[in-house]
């Protein structure tokens, strides 16, 4: 007997566990039906609220059906015509020529694993349950099966589709989306991230208006312009009350999530591959796998989505191995030494981190053959012969004989057109004929359709982690796709290059990380430009913004913590004035920042990294006393102004509790103010330890500190930082 998922006789299944259900039925014409997505109701004989058959003036009825309007029907997977006039979960040429196409109840199954998806990221199973239901078109004789996963510690719906084609010609997908979630008329807010570089993960907040709102990627990546991710909620949910509903894409392509008001002003969510600049020629006899979109639904407002989020990332989305590892302090060299990097440099580098306390030095650009500079090189994987004469292996052994672990950068997606590689291989790079490229950073992409080209990539990464001297890899990525063509795809097959060069990088990535499992990838794209849930289920960790100086790096932390855990965001402290924009800060607050991200380092300057020794031995001193509670730990955001941001984290056993308040800038006379931590133990002391003034110690009850606050006048009287600007306090609870 399920436990998570229930069918009755006349086809209503029901899943959920103690706090969420999701229903839907099997209509007497063989639709499914969208009942709910919310709160846990049960299973029931009937519910009183479901599709409703009226007269309409001027809409058409299904297949004469009398009453029955399929724009005013919720639907599980829609597609296009008779009477459904919304946008699609499944839009398809068939070997007719048209794209009418009628999905029918066939069959359902429920199997105790979650099955994998075939070439693409998904989240894993366990404690879970998943209902498969096969939906077919015998005219068209198209079928689709639609997975359902439902998990019994989490409060997540995953869903997939796989679109077949049974009959002898090819047909022609133009819209093959992962889910639709059709929400009953409502007053509805949504809230999405937007950016660009060095600005990500900006919070968007708006009523849902009528027609379609959307937010896309067309570039090749996930992008920085809009994150795979949207909430919607009911108005005026705040952090903490009212129900909240997130979708979240596991793919890192061109994706698009859109929500539409319709004319009955319900309200569709729909999420999978961009349609826009995509059709796939479907053979006969094969198969089309959609990217797998999750859905969460909380009744504790944007912070308990955001909790869900985070324990299901942690415990089913990032790499086992690394889920609970605390991650090692760390220094990069690229403020240090830019491309000027060499074996000297390097161990001198690994001497200062020593002496800092810091626990991994990772060599950043610069270390490869002829690379001097960002005009060339890329594809060239062997160690420059200047720089390192005995190799990248000897350096890495003298690195670790240090106590040190040992990284490397890599940027293996792109090719400069000054290399060995692409003089040797021209037609291995995206492109269209006759048009001349348009190049990002000098450089070209490699074409990941190809199999000698991902064969290439994964023999020259070998060659490095094979040693076994390599402990972490950063993989970076520094520019998006233009003039999108494959020289190995015919014509008709040319839009199909952004989706088969994801399932190349995802093969890719497979192939090392199953071999490697030790080794700790971090994704990076030009910062956050693939800062999604599909890298993060080979990689642990991920950069998710270029923007190190800590103020601008306030709005990038709190947008991304919607969706994302700190156990999967990396951060340094960086040089001061910034190189991003400009603005000068301590060390205090760059500090305080970056304490909020699992992977935490410093990328300094020899100089800087010897004026400030004692402050950085300082930093890193806390930053390793704390690591595993970050990874651990669950993250609130108390407070987000224009000029004040106060965050909270807590260890998972909740015997220590961190507190950081950012205040942007001064003013005179600025009102006494309180902060409110969260999830404490009412009944339990804790003693308030400030960093700015360690030897202040009190003893607050959990109650009072949640009931009355905490004062955050300590930020004018206990913080060194010069100036009153871009002021910094940290605190921490211990429970006694």
């Amino acid at each position: 007997m399920s436990e998570l998922i229930s069918v009755s006789k006349d086809l209503r299944f029901a899943l959920g566990n103690e706090r969420i259900s999701y229903l839907f039925q099997v209509s007497a014409e063989g639709l499914l039906e969208h009942l709910h997505f919310g709160g846990a109701i049960g299973v029931a004989d009937d519910y009183p609220a479901g599709p409703q058959r009226v007269a309409r003036g001027a809409v058409s009825e299904f297949a004469g059906v009398k009453n029955y309007n399929l724009s005013d029907t919720p639907q599980e997977y829609p597609t296009f015509a008779r009477s459904e006039q919304r946008h699609p979960a499944l839009h398809v040429v068939n070997a007719a020529g048209n794209t009418t196409n009628t999905l029918r109840y066939l069959s359902h199954t429920i199997v105790p694993q979650k099955p994998e998806l075939k070439g693409l990221p998904a989240a894993r199973g366990g404690h879970s349950e998943t209902l498969l239901v096969t939906l077919s078109d015998q005219l068209s004789e198209l079928r689709v099966v639609l997975s359902y996963t439902v998990y019994q510690q989490h409060d997540v719906i995953a869903r997939s589709a796989e679109v077949f084609n049974d009959g002898d010609a090819t047909i022609s997908l133009q819209h093959a989306l992962s889910s639709c979630l059709d929400l009953p008329a409502d007053d509805y807010e949504l809230l999405h991230l937007r950016g660009s570089w060095a600005r990500e993960f900006n919070v968007e907040r708006l009523p849902v208006p009528g027609g379609r709102f959307v937010i896309d990627s067309a570039c090749g990546l996930s992008s920085n312009h809009h994150n795979p991710f949207m909430a919607i909620m009911q108005r005026g949910a705040s952090e903490t009350h009212g129900w909240v509903m997130g979708t979240a894409l596991m793919y890192s392509g061109n994706f698009s999530i859109s929500v539409e008001r319709g004319e009955f002003d319900s309200v569709r969510i729909s999420a999978g591959i961009n349609p826009f600049n995509f059709t796939w020629q479907l053979s006969a006899g094969e198969s089309f796998v959609c990217p797998e979109a999750l859905h969460v639904f909380s009744e504790q407002g944007l912070e308990g989505m955001s909790q869900i989020w985070h324990g299901f990332i942690r415990e089913q989305i990032s790499p086992t191995q690394f889920k609970d590892v605390a991650r090692p302090s760390y220094l990069n060299s690229w403020e240090a030494n830019y491309f000027e990097v060499d074996e000297q440099r390097v161990l001198e580098l690994a001497d200062q981190a020593v002496d800092l306390g810091l626990e991994l030095l990772v060599i950043d650009d610069g270390w490869f053959q002829g690379r001097n500079d960002d005009s060339g090189s890329l594809g060239d994987w062997v160690a420059d012969s200047e720089k390192f004469p005995r190799g990248i292996d000897a350096v890495a052994s003298d690195v670790k004989a240090k106590g040190l672990k040992f990284g490397l950068w890599f940027e293996p997606e792109m090719v400069s057109q000054n290399s060995d590689l692409y003089r040797a291989h021209p037609e291995w790079v995206l492109g269209v004929p006759d048009r001349q490229p348009s190049l990002g950073r000098n450089q070209l992409m490699l074409d990941l359709c190809r199999a000698d080209v991902c064969d290439y990539l994964y023999q020259r990464l070998d060659s490095f982690l094979s040693s076994g001297q390599i402990d972490y890899i950063k993989w970076d990525m520094n520019r998006s796709m233009t003039e999108i063509g494959s020289a190995v795809l015919p014509a008709e097959r040319q839009r199909e290059t952004a989706h088969r060069y994801m399932l190349g990088l995802y093969a890719l990535l497979d192939r090392l990380t199953s071999k490697y499992p030790n080794v700790l990838f971090e994704n990076c794209a030009s910062g956050g430009n693939r800062f999604d849930l599909g890298m993060l289920r080979f990689m642990a960790q991920g950069w998710p913004s270029d923007m190190s100086e800590p103020v601008g790096r306030l709005a990038v932390i709190n947008g991304a913590s919607h969706l994302f855990p700190p156990s999967v965001m990396a951060s340094y402290i960086g040089p001061t004035p910034s190189h991003q924009n400009g603005r000068p800060s301590s060390l205090h607050m760059r500090r305080d920042v970056g304490f909020f991200c699992a992977a935490r380092g410093v990328s300094l300057n020899a100089v800087d990294l010897r004026c400030d020794a004692e402050q950085l031995q300082a930093a890193v001193a806390l930053y390793n006393a704390t690591a595993a509670d970050v990874v651990h730990g669950h993250f609130r955001r108390l407070l987000y102004r224009d000029n004040e941001v106060c965050w909270q984290l807590s260890s998972r056993d909740g015997e220590r509790v961190y507190i950081g308040y950012f205040q942007i800038l001064a003013a005179p006379n600025l009102p006494q103010k309180r902060v409110y931590p969260r999830a404490l133990v009412a009944t339990a002391n804790y003693r308030l330890v400030d960093s700015g003034a360690p030897s202040r110690k009190s003893i607050f009850s959990g109650a009072a500190l949640m009931k009355m606050g905490l004062d955050l006048r300590q930020v004018e009287q206990s913080n060194s930082t010069p100036g009153g600007d871009f002021r910094s306090w940290f605190v921490t609870l211990n429970r006694l």
